[in-house]
């Protein structure tokens, strides 16, 4: 069981908390895990959620009007506040990639009535299913995974058909995973391929990504192949080579930790990674700790070292953070007051000697 802070901790981090700005507040309704932690970094608005993006397949209905939000990921007003509010008073980082947009991409290749007709089909069975995804879509998915409805009817059928036609399906991606990572309709293919097809099937992908892979980290759809690589395929050599890439270079992993869409990737690194890989970015957090504290983007990535770091790098953090002078920086800074909130409901392992 965890043991509660040390009195002089909690002398040191209250009068900072109340320093904060009264608009530095805990977004309402952020779930907090067993610990009664509750991390920031990954409620915020995902990347590229916007009202021309169609995202997942979810709660999807062929209508006039298409889902608003291409994201599952819950976010409320207060933390849309949050991260209006980083972006606004911090610059992007140097070397974004921005979105190609609808590049070749053909709008007239499904009607509405035509998509309606399939996804019926598509979710009548397995049988169903897969012998309609072999009439309809096989020869034609890497088409389709770039259209706005087609996209979603690719999906559902790699979830939905036997494995050996999803396999199919995921082959015909194969060569085009640059294209379709900076796609806004077909990088949500991808996401499916790596979610529900097996490790190996989808190790294509990262092989693909791998020359490039510091771009597409920062991209704001590319991002997302990353992360879902790493939740899913972190075993897989492919994938782990991908991280090595992205984390060998020391000023480099500061600066995906520092990017608008990179800290997305180091934190699933963070949370899903092996021990090595943890360590690492701990490493990288601590030559200028209580810079990355306070960065907009960082600040995620030191919220998530403290919460999935080894406890040894845990404390070495904590140590760092809760010495009055940075305390007191942290509280006073627009994004450092969201390192403190943690601080202040950090769980400490152990009794550590008060740093002057």
């Amino acid at each position: 069981m965890a043991v509660a802070a040390q009195p002089y901790v909690v002398a040191m981090l209250v009068p900072a908390a109340m320093m904060m700005p009264s608009n530095a507040q805990v977004p309402s309704g952020t779930p907090s895990n067993s610990d009664g932690y509750t991390p920031h970094w990954g409620q915020e608005m995902w990347p590229g959620s916007s009202p021309q993006n169609y995202g997942p397949m979810e709660n999807f209905q062929f209508a006039p009007n298409y889902p608003m939000y291409g994201d599952d990921h819950a976010w409320d007003h207060d933390q849309r506040s949050r991260r209006r509010r980083r972006t606004r008073l911090t610059p992007k980082a140097p070397g974004m990639v921005t979105a190609t947009g609808r590049q070749n991409e053909d709008t007239a290749i499904l009607s509405d009535e035509q998509g309606a007709k399939i996804r019926e089909q598509l979710e009548a069975g397995a049988d169903q299913a897969s012998m309609v995804a072999q009439k309809e879509l096989l020869g034609a998915v890497w088409p389709y995974s770039r259209h706005p409805l087609g996209c979603r009817l690719v999906q559902l059928a790699i979830q939905t058909t036997r494995p050996s036609v999803g396999k199919a399906i995921a082959a015909e991606l194969q060569g085009h995973v640059k294209e379709a990572t900076e796609s806004p309709h077909a990088n949500y293919v991808l996401q499916k391929v790596i979610e529900q097809m097996s490790a190996t099937t989808s190790s294509f992908i990262a092989e693909e990504l791998l020359l490039n892979v510091q771009r597409f980290a920062r991209h704001r759809f590319g991002c997302r192949i990353v992360c879902r690589l790493v939740e899913h395929c972190s075993s897989e050599d492919s994938t782990h080579k991908l991280i090595e890439t992205l984390l060998e270079d020391p000023e480099e992993a500061l600066d995906l930790c520092k990017h608008n869409f990179g800290h997305h990737v180091v934190q699933s690194i963070l949370e899903h990674g092996d021990v090595r890989h943890k360590e690492m970015i701990a490493e990288v957090l601590r030559h200028d700790l209580l810079a990355n504290a306070s960065h907009r983007s960082s600040s995620y990535v030191v919220e998530a070292a403290l919460l999935h770091c080894s406890a040894k790098d845990q404390e070495s953090l904590v140590q760092f953070l809760v010495q009055p002078g940075v305390v007191a920086e942290l509280a006073k800074a627009d994004f450092g007051v969201f390192v403190v909130r943690t601080l202040l409901k950090h769980p400490f392992g152990s009794t550590q000697p008060f740093v002057g």
